[in-house]
């Protein structure tokens, strides 16, 4: 085993004088590690003193950098943050050693990855009403959608925060005098950005055509979808076969699939039944009766639909259907059916609208397999002492193989979903939990879309937004305070990246969204 001063004395001297003044201090043998090709040096042992901490290790890892390759002397220092056992160290050494038990002679194994800066607030972009979802995803450009419970989408540009860019309004004369409830609860682009869709307390899928003509925006529906009897919960887009896939989850515990979008109704044909929706109450009964049955009722009934409207794929139950004890009526909403989210997976090449995961109140995580007919490949449950579930609230995948679910006791938990993509193998299985991630339930998940170990997280009964490490699940990474004001109601309810990854978008209750805004943030693996 060698000694630091030992390993380099000229290019090493800065970083071990220190340990040089004070030979009689004590150190610890330590193992550096990477996945950072571009940043990898001999693993080691090194003996370092136990009073180092992470600025100390960052400059000996730039040292050994710079003596074990070609890159100039003179280039700046890269920041890095080390991880000891799931655990990023914000001690000393020796500090570390105490709190876990260990003595000097124990040999740390230490990951080190490029320091993640938290980003600052810039912006807050005013509602009239709660967010109840962000999505930031739109191709073009960079443009922020919201859906609120005011019933509208806006979209905002990051250049004019006091304005949005356009408002499209989902409420219609026959909503309203039907007296059902307007709030939107989700909203999402579609993979090409020129179409989007929303999700509502109505019980109604709608996809909604937006093109931008010189300065203006210009929207109007295409066509919308009955098949839910409760609240759409949450809503999910993929490039299908022939066109654009929607995946819908509400919470009567069913899960929809909408597809071959291409072929629908053109936005002439569903505004002209705003003022003929009298008659709707009868043909929807029975188009959600037929279409809760095999797909062959649902194609049978096909002629029944009134213009605008199109019946869903395939129908899936998170939650089995439950009858009336009174009435008789089936697929009646209760508190344990409710779906709160769905996704379609992602692969390295994009989505696949073939295969798709949702979770629930019932505290399940099911996985489907949509090109087999609907059939279930994962049905997984957070372990528990008791008999009592669960309830998994928000959902995103940080990459292929890793999906994080919040759940309402507020932990944040990783699945590891590689062995449901084989036919030979078994299901996902539980791989860490984050236990106390926040002060209330975790009702916001958002993966970084660069880097596939960071992700954010909120609860709607605060207004903080952590950003974690996947690698270092004990301590988020940093919090940031996504309220500007003083009084009023607080908490986040949706949450996402920009597409570069470097700016985070939280709204919720304070009706407004905050932007956040870095630099260099999910480099780690560049």
């Amino acid at each position: 085993m060698s000694a630091i001063n030992d390993y380099d004395s000229h290019s090493l001297s800065a970083a071990s004088s220190s340990a040089a003044a004070a030979p009689a201090e004590q150190t610890v043998p330590i193992i550096l590690t990477t996945s950072l090709d571009q940043y990898a040096i001999p693993t080691g042992p090194y003996m370092v003193p136990v009073s180092w901490r992470r600025t100390h290790l960052s400059t000996l890892v730039n040292k050994l950098v710079s003596s074990t390759s070609d890159a100039e002397s003179t280039s700046a220092a890269v920041p890095f943050d080390f991880i000891i056992d799931s655990s990023l160290l914000r001690s000393t050494l020796g500090e570390y050693l105490e709190s876990g038990g260990l003595t000097s002679e124990s040999t740390l194994t230490i990951e080190y990855v490029r320091s993640t800066l938290p980003p600052t607030r810039l912006a807050a972009f005013e509602h009239d009403d709660w967010v109840a979802s962000v999505d930031c995803s739109f191709a073009p450009a960079k443009i922020y959608m919201t859906s609120s419970y005011d019933g509208s989408v806006r979209l905002f540009s990051p250049s004019n925060p006091t304005e949005a860019l356009h408002t499209l309004s989902t409420i219609n004369k026959a909503t309203v005098q039907g007296g059902r409830n307007t709030s939107l609860t989700s909203a999402r682009w579609t993979p090409n950005g020129d179409a989007l869709v929303t999700g509502g307390m109505d019980g109604r899928v709608q996809l909604w055509s937006v093109e931008q003509v010189d300065d203006a925006w210009k929207s109007a529906r295409k066509w919308q979808g009955e098949a839910h009897n409760a609240p759409v919960g949450a809503v999910d887009t993929a490039q299908g076969p022939q066109g654009v896939s929607v995946l819908s989850g509400g919470w009567d515990g069913i899960v929809a699939v909408w597809d071959d979008l291409v072929s629908s109704p053109s936005a002439a044909a569903m505004d002209s039944d705003d003022d003929s929706d009298q008659d709707e109450q009868e043909s929807t009964s029975k188009r959600r009766k037929t279409s809760t049955n095999a797909s062959k009722s649902i194609s049978k009934a096909s002629s029944t639909i009134k213009p605008g409207f199109i019946d869903p794929t395939m129908i899936l139950y998170h939650a089995q259907p439950t009858a009336h004890t009174v009435t008789g009526a089936k697929n009646v909403s209760h508190p344990s059916s409710r779906v709160t989210a769905v996704l379609f997976e992602r692969t390295s090449s994009g989505k696949n609208s073939n295969r798709a995961w949702s979770i629930g109140y019932n505290g399940l995580l099911k996985g489907w397999d949509l090109c087999s007919g609907g059939i279930t490949h994962t049905s997984l449950s957070l372990p528990c002492s008791t008999a009592e579930t669960r309830p998994m609230l928000s959902m995103t995948q940080l990459s292929p193989s890793t999906l994080a679910v919040g759940s309402m006791d507020r932990a944040i938990h990783l699945f590891d979903i590689r062995s449901s993509t084989s036919a030979t193998a078994g299901p996902a299985t539980l791989g860490v939990s984050i236990n106390n991630a926040h002060r209330g339930p975790v009702d916001a998940l958002a993966a970084h879309p660069l880097d596939s170990n960071l992700f954010a997280s909120a609860s709607g009964l605060e207004s903080g937004v952590k950003v974690w490490d996947a690698r270092s699940s004990k301590k988020a990474l940093f919090t940031l305070d996504a309220s500007v004001a003083t009084k009023g109601e607080r908490g986040v309810l949706g949450l996402d990246w920009s597409k570069d990854g470097q700016e985070v978008v939280a709204g919720g209750k304070d009706k407004r969204i905050t932007l956040f805004r870095g630099s260099g943030i999910g480099m780690s693996g560049l």
